[in-house]
């Protein structure tokens, strides 16, 4: 008999900091369900992004290329229509591919949403970066029509009612085309959550449970300022919103792999969860990592990321070198035992040796976000990090001096070392440059007042 091709669940949240998990470390969140999926497979404390924002890192994660290669780099910017992605690979293999959630990659014109590019079904993807409110009708009016396109998920209006919590229907819909399923064809289920997006918004009996917790434990907010944009940004946890709906992903998660397991596919599924980038520091803290979303500093682009597969990778494991969100496209084609083209022009690489004990080679990782954002303590900048040395160079656009970190020796970056290593500095400076070279000119651009400077960096061999 065949070997059955595993089915294969990708859990995604959004704007999940590195550290908000139990298994990652947070003392306040309560994810006992994600906690204990994460201790039945293997954990990625090095895990990163493509972008410290979500569309690009997105369309990373189902193409397995670098975000700027699919001219991509902000929320607004668009998969192209001609890319093929990761469900269209497993269709032709005989999966079924359903999405469920946030999508936030494509439009209806460009023919680039969910059912257009290889799912079978979507269920609640579109334009929006996030509900206009968690609860029914999710940002729509009394017809299910949006208020404001960019931020409610009409998809989800039909069957709700008052009170509807938008996390418990993610996995009500999921569970619904679980259901479905035809027993003994593979599935790939995207499970996107518009959790814990901004704004943020939980059940007002979990928010109680989380304030009472707080002051039980004797919590109070505490702060740093960035030195350099003056930002005030948050280190304790102590948002109960936000915990509360952290715990509201956990119940949802749980409800899924409960359902997958009484479907009876549980020990033949292949869970990954990832993190699309780093939290928001004005109201969530990202200690010990410094920055945040819209950031290449750690906690931008740093995130918590773990794997799950009964009987292919060892219970309670941790692989204590580099991933990348791109990976996900290369695993999930190499456990489908499916061939990626040749000239796929993959940025990434499949995990499936680590699952043997091995470690893949060393690489370099680059990120661009050529935008300021001042609330979050985000300059214009593009960074590198080499596995090798363990340095990250960023690139700064608007003016400020160049920095360098050991990230093997300094976590939290707060130790600028530019100027202290001149050849390693030119060399991780000279690849940067060369790679935003080879992109640049096909790139949506930067921010109006940014515009020149970006370019400037960029393309002027002076600076070089």
């Amino acid at each position: 008999m065949a070997k059955r091709k595993p089915n294969v669940v990708f859990i995604l949240i959004d704007d999940m900091g590195w550290k908000d998990l139990g298994c990652f470390g947070a003392k306040l969140y309560e994810t006992p369900t994600i906690d204990a999926l994460c201790a039945e497979g293997i954990r990625f404390p090095q895990a990163y992004s493509s972008a410290p924002i979500c569309s690009p890192a997105r369309a990373t994660a189902l193409t397995g290329k670098h975000p700027m290669k699919l001219h991509m780099w902000n929320h607004t910017h668009y998969l192209p229509a001609d890319q093929k992605i990761l469900p269209a690979y497993l269709k032709e293999n005989g999966y079924q591919a359903w999405h469920v959630g946030k999508w936030h990659m494509g439009c209806p014109e460009m023919k680039t949403f969910p059912t257009d590019l290889g799912f079978e079904e979507n269920r609640g993807g579109g334009i929006s970066w996030g509900p206009g409110s968690y609860f029914w009708p999710y940002g729509c009016d009394e017809e299910g029509v949006p208020e404001n396109p960019r931020n409610a998920v009409p998809g989800l209006f039909a069957g709700g009612e008052p009170g509807e919590y938008l996390t418990d229907r993610i996995a009500e819909e999921a569970i619904d085309v679980l259901e479905s399923h035809t027993p003994g064809k593979p599935f790939f289920l995207n499970l996107w959550h518009y959790a814990v997006h901004d704004y943020k918004e939980a059940k007002p009996e979990v928010v109680k449970k989380y304030e009472r917790k707080i002051e039980a434990m004797g919590l109070t907010p505490t702060y740093r300022i960035d030195p350099k944009t003056g930002a005030k940004l948050l280190t304790s946890e102590t948002n109960a919103v936000y915990a509360a709906m952290i715990e509201s992903v956990d119940d949802s998660v749980g409800r899924v792999v409960a359902k997958i397991k009484e479907v009876g596919e549980y020990e033949n599924t292949f869970f990954i969860f990832f993190s699309d980038n780093g939290c928001t520091t004005n109201d969530v803290p990202c200690v010990p990592l410094n920055g945040g979303k819209n950031s290449n500093y750690e906690a931008g682009d740093r995130i918590p990321a773990f794997m799950a597969w009964p009987g292919i990778i060892e219970a309670g494991s941790e692989y204590d070198h580099p991933i990348y969100i791109g990976d996900v496209f290369d695993t999930v084609l190499a456990a489908a035992d499916i061939e990626k083209p040749v000239d796929h022009e993959s940025d990434s690489m499949s995990l499936m040796p680590v699952f043997r004990g091995e470690r893949l080679p060393e690489r370099t990782f680059i990120w661009y976000f050529p935008d300021t954002r001042l609330h979050w303590a985000q300059r214009a900048n593009a960074a590198i990090y080499d596995e090798a040395s363990g340095f990250k160079y960023l690139l700064y656009f608007n003016g400020d001096s160049d920095e360098l970190f050991d990230i093997h020796h300094d976590l939290a970056e707060e130790n600028d070392l530019f100027g202290q290593h001149p050849t390693l500095e030119q060399n991780l400076r000279d690849e940067l440059i060369s790679f935003l070279k080879q992109q640049y000119e096909e790139m949506p651009p930067p921010p109006n007042q940014l515009v020149d400077g970006v370019k400037k960096r960029i393309l002027n061999d002076d600076l070089v």
